[in-house]
Order: C-alpha cells, then structure tokens, then sequence
C-alpha cells in the first residue's frame, strides 16, 4: 500500500511548495478566532465590474500549427538527442504515413529540408527498432509512396541533398528486401531511386545504376530515366557528360528525340542560361525532326525577355510561317508577335495599328479572329519585367479601345508592377477588385505577401489595411512568407500586441525550414536592440522569440542580447539570459569561457551580487568549463565590483598557483582589489616583490595601479619615493596617472 504522506510529499516537491498536512494527529486545532482571522484565497473573493458585466474572457493563445506527423517526429529528434525515451513505434509510423500523405495531397506545399531529415531519421528509428521479420512497420507500397513525394515538385525546391539521397536509398534497399513480396513496387522504387540521385547531384551514380538494370532488363526502366540523367548533368554544368550519355543512350538504341529535347532546353530557358538554350537548341534531334513548337516558342520568349531578338528573329518567321499555314491557329503566335514589336521598341500606337493589320488579314482570309484579353495580358507582363508601369497602363487603355476587359490575369499583373513600382494604393485596389475573380492557385499570394510588407514599411502605417490583408489570407488559410512574418511581427512587436504576435508565429513559422525560421528570428531581434524602445517591451519580446525560435537563436545573439541587457542597467535581466543560455539542452548553444567572462565583467560594472552569486553557482556546476586566466581576471573583476577584496584576492592566487599564470591584466585588476582592501599593502608589496624577483617589465599602468594600493592605505611616504624613482626603478616618466 503507497503512503499516503509520501504521496503528498512528492507532489509538494514537484510543484515547489512548502508541505503541510492538514489531517497530522500531532498538530494543534486552530482556535476559532484563528478560523475567522484566516484569509479567504484572492480568486475566490466574488467580484462584479460596473453595471453588473462581467470581464472579458482571456484570449487562449494559438498552438503551434504543425503539418501532420511534423510533431511527434520532432518528438523522437529530441528523445534521441537528449537520451530519452521517444514516442512509440506505432505512433512514429502513423506520423510517418500521415505526413507524407499531406504533402502528397498539397502539391503546392514544398517539402523542407528539415522535414526530410526528420524523415529520414523516423525511418531509420523505425528500422532500428523493427522485429525480425516485421520490417520497419511500413508497407511496400507507403514506402513507395515515400519515394515518389522525394521525386516530386514540392521537393524540388528544397536545397539539401544528402537526406533526400540517404532516405531514398534507405527506402530502396528496404523494397528490395522484401523480395518477391515488392513485385511491381520494386520497378517503381528503382525509378524513383534513378530520379532522386539525377535531380540531386548524382547524376553518375544515376546513370551507373540506369545502365545496369538497363542492360538486364529495359523493360523495368521508364524511358524517360535517360533525360533525368541528362537534366541532372546540366544542373552540375557537366556538358562532356551531357554528350557522353546521348552516345550512351545511341548504344542502347535510345533516340534523342524531340521531348528529350524539349526538356533540356527548356531547363536552360527556365534557369536563364541563355548560350546554353541556344546551344542544345541547335544540337540535332534523332531522325532529323524539326523541334517542336513548344520548344520554339519558349526559345522566342526567352529572346524576347534577353534582348535575343537577332538570333530568335529567323525562328520567329518559320514559326509564322508554319501557323500561316493553319489560319485557325493564328492567334496562338499574336501574342508573340506583339511582344516581339514591343521588344523592338513599337510605341502603343503602332502596336495599335498591327492589331489592326492582323486581324484586316484573317479577315482577308474568311476568318473573324478578334484579339482578346490574353494579348494584353502579354504586353503588359512584359512592361512589368522592363519596370514600366507607365507603358503598362496604356497597354491597359489600349485593351479597353479594343473593348477588353481586364481579367483576373490582368489584375494579378497590375497587382505585381504597382507592388514593385511602390504604387501601394493601386495594387490594393488591384487587389480589391482581383478578391471578386476566382483563381485557380495562389498566385496573388506573392504579390500580397509583397504588398503587406511594403505597407508594413510604409510611414504612416495604415494598420486597418494591412489587417484586411492579413484576415484575407488568413480565412484562405494561406500560409505567409518569411517576410510578411517578420514584418507582421516586428509591427505587433511596436504596438505591443504580444498575443497577436504569438498567434503569427505559432501559425507559420512551424512551417518554414531552419535557415528562414533563422531569418525571422534574426529580423525580430533587430527590435530588440533598439535603444528607443522600453526595456520591459525589450524583455516581453525576447522571451517571445527564445521560446519560439530555442534552436534558431545562436550563442552570438543571446550573448548579444545578454549584453544589451547589461547596458541598458538591468543585470538581473542579463543574469536570466545567461540563465536560459545555461540550461539550454543543445551543444552549440552551451555558455563558453567567452560568454563566462562577458557576464562577469557585466556584473563587475553593475556591482550587483545577487547575480554574482546566481552566475558564480552556475560556474561551479559546469563540467564542461576549465577556468583558466581570463575567466579568473573576470572573477576578480566581479568580485572587486561588488566590494568583496578578500574573494577577489583569492582568484589571484589561483592565478599565481596555475600554469598558465598572470597576465599583465591580472596584475592590474589585483592591485586595484588591494587599493580596496584593508590593510591590501601587504599583499601588493608581496606582489611587487614577485614582479621584482622574475624581473617582468612594469609597465605604466601596473606601477600608477601599485602607487594606488600603498596610497590607498595612507603610506605616502612610500608613494612620493616611488614617484621619484620611477624613472630609475622602471624607465617611466610620472605623469597625472601616477
């Protein structure tokens, strides 16, 4: 049977409370007039506001908003790292499965870094902790499902390769162990395997396995491996390899053919290489075939965009040759050949005017083709990328002679230049009008996003606005930016809206990858280094940001912070921060001799011995520090600061005693403590004589510092004797100093 005390005991201890036991037989009965002097507890004291209304609930914060699965393997990375016991098997697979069925079902979601490697260490776990012939609890076909979300889109705007390749080698090499059980899914992983190592900088390792399996069996392999393999050697700007692998693929009687093509020039059109478009644009295609039109009018586009207009002009009239042919088709090239004009420098007028000729000319043809809102939308797509909002309006103005009006294409584009040629009330209302138009994708989010942070810039700030921004992106459950999150931030932050703040950050910053949760949290911290704010605004938003952001917030900036502390004349502020750094559980956050003497010297100017202690206690615990000479010139410091001579003399003869031993600033700050201790000419003379003995160089400050200490103690026939002979005994020439 549990005791009943000890029970009580524990939980006392727990919630570090004084213990009573309200039933012991050995304690006195309170006397009644004892029973009615004893206070009624503060919260259940009944209380009415005016006119009988009750307060206003508390507002409940906002938890943190995690992608599914996210959570519990954040779980397991902190269990293994601090040698505690992680969460289930069972759980760890459900979190698993259920994240990468999320992401698989929002492609539009990119798949962090960070989220891979917490992958790829649940993966391994599971592994690691798998019965014999149970595998790692995740069936063939949810580890395949793994293997496609790596070869994804959302995962090819992540950056890190290294967890992407291990856990999609992990994954393969668990499909083939199953064996026979994997059956189709076994050709699925090697394929998915083949892409992760082209896409991710492996392309040689991607080709050595394609050939293999190749050779044993083409039909297991998806054709288009070859131009994965061919995309990953352009991506490391390898063209030797590029043409060793076409002669590769001609062994293996696998054409080069026009898709191949596309996709090679299309990967340089995309990356803006333009000699590299041109050049593979010009490489021959298997059986002589023509690219296709797809690929030329990419091609032109680029021209257009790259003042390319020479080289791109002959591709430009075969292309309008071929559709001439086909006059059903003809307004699919008007838009090139009108910001082809534009490119060449036609003003609106004569953009007018060719609009007029083309569609004078299939009418000619028995065709009734009028332009539409797409052509506009292309003039002034190209007058947002030359920075010209002016042009772009009139390219508007032109469109409505026409008689078109702006769709929602068109209101994003007057969203994107007014944003970036800082006409803020033009692309709200832009925006306004855009709200009423539905849209496939979140394509306005980036402009919003640009938008909200433009206002949150601008001076005055128009908060309301910037608020119905926010609540419209937020009832889309659209996920911001880091930007917009710092600049949301940084505003709550000058208008004290700590609540709102937390909510910001708990809503999105769970979402971003390590190096932009660093980014928001090093933009948030800039507020706190404001000398014009208020240093308890200062402290209410630091613990905001180091509870938010425990793994972003490096050593440099909380031992910034600590020392900002420190100047603003609050130690017991800076003695809590190093605090925080102390018990912080990562091994590059741990306090360093650095951060110890920092403080200590901190303590030393604010003479303040709470801390000192607080800080000294903290020292003694610390396994991972050896003092050496600084740190005990800082403990002479900090004790002299708070007027404690006797311990800070003890520090200098830990000095002399060490190997290390005094430097010439231990020498000065132990004469300053005998300066101030009584009777302290005893052991600056004791110091003198060793300084004396090992004949060390005395400079100025070490002999005004040993004047001071017999002065100090009212010996000043000594002081003017070794005034005098300052010049004699040391070389010095006495000054005010001495």
């Amino acid at each position: 049977m549990h005791s009943h005390l000890t029970r009580h005991v524990f939980r006392q201890m727990v919630y570090n409370a004084l213990y009573s036991e309200t039933i012991c037989l050995c304690r006195p009965i309170p006397s009644r007039r004892q029973q009615a002097r004893r206070c009624v507890p503060f919260s259940a004291v009944p209380k009415r506001t005016l006119f009988g209304f009750s307060r206003e609930p508390v507002r409940k914060q906002k938890p943190p908003d995690f992608d599914p699965g996210l959570e519990e393997m954040l779980q397991l990375e902190q269990a293994l790292a601090k040698h505690e016991r992680p969460p289930p098997p069972p759980a760890l697979k459900n979190a698993f499965t259920s994240f990468v069925l999320d992401k698989q079902e929002n492609e539009r979601l990119a798949v962090e870094d960070s989220q891979i490697g917490l992958l790829l260490a649940t993966f391994r776990y599971l592994q690691d902790t798998k019965q014999e012939d149970a595998g790692p609890g995740l069936s063939v076909g949810e580890m395949v499902n793994t293997m496609s979300l790596l070869t994804g889109t959302g995962l090819r705007r992540a950056t890190e390769t290294a967890n992407t390749v291990s856990l999609a080698r992990s994954l393969y090499e668990e499909v083939n162990r199953k064996g026979d059980v994997a059956g189709e899914y076994r050709q699925q992983a090697l394929n998915a395997l083949i892409e992760v190592l082209a896409s991710k900088k492996k392309p040689e390792e991607a080709r050595s396995l394609l050939e293999e399996h190749w050779r044993n069996n083409p039909s297991a392999i998806d054709q288009k491996q070859w131009t994965n393999v061919l995309l990953g050697f352009a991506k490391v700007d390898d063209q030797d390899q590029m043409l060793r692998t076409i002669e590769t693929m001609k062994r293996y009687n696998v054409l080069f053919d026009v898709l191949t093509h596309q996709y090679i020039v299309e990967f340089y059109a995309s990356h803006k290489n333009v000699e590299m478009m041109k050049k593979w644009y010009d490489y021959g295609v298997a059986n002589g075939l023509k690219p296709t039109e797809r690929t030329v009018r990419r091609v032109l586009g680029v021209c257009i965009y790259n003042n390319e207009l020479e080289w791109g002009e002959p591709l430009l009239r075969a292309l309008v040759d071929s559709e001439a042919s086909n006059a059903n088709d003809s307004k699919a090239y008007w838009k090139l050949i009108l910001q082809w004009a534009a490119a060449k420098g036609k003003s609106v007028e004569e953009l007018d005017r060719l609009l007029n000729v083309m569609v004078q000319k299939t009418q000619e043809q028995g065709l009734h083709i009028q332009p539409d809102i797409s052509m506009i939308n292309s003039l002034v797509s190209f007058a947002a990328f030359k920075n010209d909002p002016y042009t772009a309006e009139r390219y508007l103005t032109l469109g409505r002679n026409w008689g078109l009006e702006p769709d929602s294409k068109t209101l994003l584009l007057q969203l994107e230049y007014r944003v970036s040629s800082g006409d803020l009330d033009g692309a709200k209302a832009a925006y306004d009008e855009l709200k009423g138009r539905e849209l496939e994708t979140d394509a306005d989010l980036k402009f919003v996003s640009r938008l909200i942070v433009a206002l949150c810039n601008q001076k005055p700030i128009r908060y309301n606005v910037i608020m119905e921004l926010v609540d419209d992106l937020s009832e889309r459950k659209a996920r911001f930016s880091p930007d917009t999150v710092s600049a949301l931030g940084l505003l709550h932050l000058q208008r004290a809206e700590l609540h709102d703040l937390l909510d910001l950050l708990n809503s999105h910053t769970y979402h971003f990858e390590a190096s932009k949760r660093t980014s928001i949290c090093n933009d948030l911290m800039q507020y706190c280094f404001d000398r014009s704010i208020l240093t308890a605004k200062v402290w209410d938003a630091y613990n905001i940001i180091r509870r938010t952001f425990k793994r972003e917030m490096d050593l440099d900036t909380r031992t910034k912070m600590m020392l900002e502390f420190f100047e603003r004349g609050r130690s017991d502020m800076a003695t809590h921060v190093f605090g925080h750094i102390r018990h912080l559980d990562m091994p590059n956050v741990k306090p360093t001799i650095e951060t110890y003497v920092l403080v200590f010297e901190g303590i030393a100017k604010a003479a303040d011995e709470e801390s000192l202690s607080l800080v000294h206690n903290m020292l003694r615990l610390d396994a991972t520090i050896e003092p050496n000479t600084r740190l005990y010139n800082a403990l002479m410091l900090a004790y002299l600061g708070c007027n404690d001579t006797d311990e800070s003399l003890m520090f200098w003869d830990y000095i002399v005693h060490s190997r290390e031993g005094p430097t010439y600033s231990s020498i000065r700050i132990a004469l300053r403590a005998c300066q101030a201790s009584p009777f302290g000419e005893r052991p600056a003379r004791d110091i003198w004589s060793r300084l004396k003995r090992f004949n060390i160089q005395v400079t100025e400050e070490i002999y005004a510092a040993y004047v001071g200490a017999l002065a100090a103690q009212a010996l000043f026939d000594e002081c003017v004797e070794l005034i005098d002979n300052a010049e004699q005994e040391a070389g010095l020439t006495p000054d005010v100093l001495m």
